[in-house]
């Protein structure tokens, strides 16, 4: 069997110091022991996969391809790296893969011979179901301490991303036509590739944003509008019935009053017509 390795990591390598090679050291022990022939390994760098299901990564899709031309199937280090969001998403995205593009995605992490029996498929249920418990956990200790801090007087928000000198002269060629400063944080987002990834976090990371101009306050209501006008009176051979788009003719204003209010609406219009 041939095997294409999915190695995904949450954040890129220069910020957090992950390294895909502590994946491989997982797979290649794997692979000897399975007899799989592995293929070079493809690298999804900075991609969540508690907010991304597995088909909406690009990296992902570009592996499916690759190992479809090349007769081979997908294997990954364990269940969290091919998603974090629950037994359901992992088991559909495991059959979704195998309608599109006839491939199985294997892990390292059990015996090539348990894949696709009633064992394996339980175990991938438990290994899915606690990667997704594990992120809610860790999720709520994070909350837990950022209020601790800010509530200590720590501030949080985004660094600057400063623009490089080739950035800098987009801005300026595209300012020079005439083109706002939206459509220029626009097209030095794209430069950067940060349309390239499916995490919307990390798309606002590497993306860079414009600083809309402050809209002056409104001064309020003005001292005309705030007089109130005197009620119209009603024409002479008219009176309002109560209703907003019908008034009765005169002579049958009495007679309407002693009528049930739904009657009185409607009448006119028995009589008009």
């Amino acid at each position: 069997m041939i095997a294409v390795p999915y190695l995904r990591i949450s954040e890129t390598q220069d910020r957090k110091g992950q390294d895909p090679e502590r994946q491989m050291e997982i797979i290649r022990p794997w692979a000897e022991r399975e007899g799989v022939t592995l293929l070079d390994a493809v690298i999804d760098d900075g991609t969540s996969a508690t907010k991304t299901g597995p088909l909406d990564r690009p990296a992902f899709i570009r592996e499916c391809e690759t190992a479809k031309a090349a007769g081979a199937h997908v294997v990954v280090e364990c269940p969290d790296r091919f998603t974090r969001q629950g037994s359901e998403l992992d088991a559909w995205a495991r059959v979704e893969v195998r309608r599109r593009y006839g491939l199985e995605v294997y892990g390292a992490n059990r015996p090539h011979a348990l894949h696709g029996t009633m064992a394996g498929n339980v175990t991938n249920t438990v290994d899915a179901d606690g990667a997704q418990g594990w992120v809610k956990a860790h999720s709520s200790k994070v909350r837990s301490g950022m209020a601790r801090k800010k509530a200590a007087g720590a501030k949080y928000g985004r660094p600057p991303k400063p623009l490089t000198p080739a950035e800098v002269a987009l801005v300026r060629d595209l300012r020079a036509k005439g083109k706002g400063w939206r459509r220029c944080a626009h097209a030095a987002s794209t430069a950067r590739g940060a349309f390239d990834v499916a995490d919307r976090d990390a798309q606002r990371k590497i993306a860079v944003s414009h600083t809309p101009r402050a809209r002056p306050r409104s001064r309020g209501p003005s001292e005309k509008s705030k007089r109130q006008k005197s009620p119209k009176t009603p024409a002479p051979d008219t009176a309002v019935t109560g209703h907003p788009f019908m008034t009765l003719p005169t002579t049958h204003y009495e007679e309407s009053q002693a009528r049930p209010r739904r009657e009185a609406c409607l009448s006119p219009w028995r009589v008009a017509w």
